[in-house]
């Protein structure tokens, strides 16, 4: 059964005193990159002379690059954020192992644009984003902890990509990665991130009707921001404010295969939409 270990201690992400760190990553050689069950189209990408990758292997993932520092570091905490997502699917098994999940790294802004303009469906301000068991990332951010928050939140579609036999509605899968992506990296890091700070007052959010039904991102950018703020306060509301019991049935129920709206309200008791909302804007007030 899904148990959040940020719902009971923060620090859960942080290794325990005395505890091995994971191998450093490893250079290998492009003829020895493993290329099972990767698509046609990141194969190409892979084998595009003009990206001159170089590549890092972990545990789990092979990264193509071509600045080791970012990439290392990007490797070092990639296995961390699965390890601790991982450990809160207890009940689940990687169901691709053991192959690797690609992580194709980018620096240049003008390859992320070509990136974006050969792959459809995607809108203009994505800055990263995972398909099946590959993540392509942008390097960006101001700070190193941005560049993490943004990591985590991707890493987590990575693993759900990994364990969860069924894929989850979208308000709740972006949910649950904006709030790994807001406190993944600085509790991993043994950083002080208080609720309070996380979920300040909400000014305005989508009408949960609207987003729970949700099976599309918004066009405008304006209203993915409210998207993803108002899915990212949903999630933490339930994690937070609601009695951790009920999450933890509400979450098996999706894994089942219920609907994830009828399987909310009647876990929780809510008679209706409406009574959710009055709930939720509580908490996000």
């Amino acid at each position: 059964m899904f148990v959040l270990l940020w719902t009971m201690n923060l620090g859960a992400w942080a290794l325990p005193p005395g505890a091995a760190k994971p191998p450093d990553p490893q250079d290998i050689a492009a003829e020895a990159v493993e290329r099972a069950g990767l698509p046609p189209g990141d194969i190409a990408l892979l084998d595009h002379p003009k990206y001159k990758w170089q590549h890092l292997q972990t545990a789990h993932f092979l990264l193509h690059h071509d600045q080791k520092m970012f990439a290392a570091k990007v490797a070092r905490m990639g296995e961390q954020f699965y390890d601790s997502i991982s450990a809160d699917l207890p009940g689940l098994r990687d169901r691709v192992s053991p192959e690797r999940s690609h992580l194709f790294i980018f620096r240049d802004p003008r390859e992320w644009k070509a990136i974006l303009a050969s792959t459809p469906g995607l809108d203009p301000w994505a800055v990263s984003f995972v398909r099946g068991n590959v993540m392509l990332l942008q390097e960006t951010g101001a700070s190193p902890a941005d560049k993490m928050d943004l990591l985590a939140h991707e890493m987590t579609h990575l693993v759900f990509n990994r364990f969860l036999p069924v894929r989850l509605p979208l308000w709740l899968n972006e949910g649950l990665a904006e709030y790994y992506g807001e406190f993944a990296y600085r509790a991993a890091k043994g950083m002080g991130q208080s609720k309070a700070n996380a979920f300040r007052p909400l000014k305005s959010w989508m009408p949960l009707a609207e987003l729970l039904e949700a099976s599309a991102y918004p066009a405008a950018p304006a209203e993915a921001s409210r998207f993803y703020a108002t899915s990212k306060y949903l999630a933490g509301f339930l994690l937070l404010d609601q009695p951790r019991g009920k999450w933890e049935a509400f979450f098996a129920r999706v894994l089942a295969g219920e609907s994830a709206s009828a399987a909310l309200l009647d876990t929780y008791g809510w008679a209706d939409v409406g009574a959710l909302e009055k709930a939720f804007a509580r908490f996000a007030r």
